[in-house]
């Protein structure tokens, strides 16, 4: 098992391999962490906070998180950053070797599990995540025909999850599974309702208004 040291971002949102995560930094602690990350072109990892706060206080994340690397930088007043990343690799920490000034853990990478046959689900997750997205884009006062998704069902599978990741927790269930196919099985029910929902929402904002 090799294992290597990570600094860690603890915070109430998932990050995904594949999602963008915007981030304003002002802790002096987390900006030492991210200019740290900056010179060295290196990632850090992103956790869900289990106990504590996000900030001030210290915070206890979950096992689980996923490496975020910056792609873009800003750097502005009193030395804050805002920058975007992209999740990278999902790994689990091993042990907290650091707590100050920021954490830092003995993180294994993990690997999903792709088998090769999965019949029709990714099919049916992909088209009802190309729904689910194009019924928001009407929300907002667009429209497309369609909405391509990822064809890669590892791909599908995060790309699916990062739009059902709300609360939290939810989110930690499926960026802890290592099967594609639980991923997308589980999923698959958590899209269809916010399919559902999003529909029922469109729907309220056509009716036209009675004075």
């Amino acid at each position: 098992m090799n294992l290597e040291e990570l600094p860690l971002f603890p915070l109430n949102v998932i990050l995904f391999p594949g999602g963008r995560l915007p981030l304003r930094v002002f802790e002096e602690r987390y900006k030492l962490m991210i200019g740290e990350s900056l010179q060295n072109n290196s990632p850090f990892g992103v956790v869900l906070i289990k106990e504590g706060l996000e900030v001030g206080g210290p915070a206890s994340p979950h096992q689980v998180g996923a490496t975020a690397r910056i792609t873009k930088a800003e750097r502005g007043i009193q030395g804050r950053y805002r920058i975007e990343t992209v999740g990278e690799r999902r790994f689990s920490i091993r042990e907290i070797v650091r707590e100050t000034p920021y954490l830092v853990g003995r993180v294994e990478y993990l690997e999903d599990e792709v088998e090769e046959d999965m019949g029709d689900l990714p099919g049916r997750v992909g088209a009802v995540l190309s729904e689910y997205w194009r019924t928001l884009e009407a929300i907002k006062g667009g429209w497309a025909q369609s909405i391509d998704t990822p064809e890669d069902p590892l791909a599908l599978s995060y790309a699916a999850a990062r739009s059902v990741a709300y609360p939290p927790m939810v989110g930690q269930y499926l960026l802890q599974m290592s099967s594609v196919r639980e991923r997308l099985e589980r999923t698959l029910p958590l899209l269809e309702e916010r399919l559902a929902m999003a529909r029922r929402e469109l729907e309220k904002r056509r009716k036209p208004r009675i004075n």
